[in-house]
């Protein structure tokens, strides 16, 4: 077989692996996160119910990374959460999922953020603070309690 013939056989491939939609089988984008479904996708920026444990568990990282990291980590805690659970849903669902997940975790953060600048005016991100502040905190409320 020539160089020629391979590149031919492997965009031959490429082109087979495209047109799968039109053979009834989800295409799935091959650049983006595997198993993300861009079938209706439309506009996956939507909050779509999602199981409650796992946006608890989501609260919780905003908030360790609080306590821990003065809200500053690297992420793959929240990525792993997000990404195991998006991966057993349905793929047409994944997307908007993990955008709803997504934003549970930055408004938590948001509203940690403020929480601890009613305390500590002068608190930056990754500015250590007194973290018995956070033992007030109740988590998704926007009201000191």
């Amino acid at each position: 077989m020539t160089i020629t013939q391979i590149v031919q056989n492997q965009q031959q491939q490429r082109i087979g692996k495209i047109s799968q939609k039109t053979q009834g089988k989800p295409h799935v984008n091959p650049y983006g996160t595997p198993g993300m479904s861009l079938n209706n996708a439309g506009d996956y920026r939507k909050i779509v119910p999602v199981d409650e444990n796992v946006a608890q568990q989501v609260r919780q990282i905003a908030l360790d990374h609080m306590k821990n990291g003065y809200g500053v980590s690297n992420g793959e805690d929240i990525s792993q959460v997000i990404r195991d659970y998006t991966m057993s849903l349905a793929p047409e669902q994944r997307l908007s999922a993990s955008w709803t997940l997504n934003e549970l975790f930055h408004n938590e953060a948001a509203r940690l953020g403020e929480y601890i600048h009613q305390h500590d005016p002068d608190w930056d991100w990754g500015k250590p603070f007194d973290t018995s502040i956070l033992d007030g905190y109740r988590q998704g409320m926007d009201i000191l309690v």
